[in-house]
């Protein structure tokens, strides 16, 4: 279990810093786009109305992907939990055999 449960906060680690950096990179192009639209040529809004719509997609995607790895971490928590009350059920249904069996031989 401590296996999977390392490969899986590797794997957040990894989630995240890739999400740091593609927040930079959102953060150097919202720059770009706010500094050409002060050089911006008429008739050019829409495309740069266009370049904004894209990169807030882009934000969006980015927002679903970090979402999907918390998710994955919840599972991960919650079939650790499930495994170990599966443990559990068990060494207590092993715990009550023997004791029926000590009751039986006195």
């Amino acid at each position: 279990m401590s296996d999977m449960d390392d490969a899986l906060a590797l794997d957040n680690l990894k989630t995240l810093k890739a999400g740091d950096q593609a927040t930079d990179l959102e953060l150097q192009s919202a720059d770009a786009i706010e500094n050409s639209s002060s050089q911006a040529a008429p008739g050019s809004a829409p495309f740069l109305t266009a370049t904004a719509i894209t990169s807030a997609i882009h934000a969006q995607a980015l927002t679903q992907k970090l979402l999907a790895a918390e998710l994955r971490q919840e599972a991960a928590r919650i079939a650790h939990r499930n495994s170990l009350r599966k443990e559990n059920a068990t060494n207590t249904t092993q715990l009550r055999g023997v004791l029926v069996n000590l009751l039986q031989h006195q």
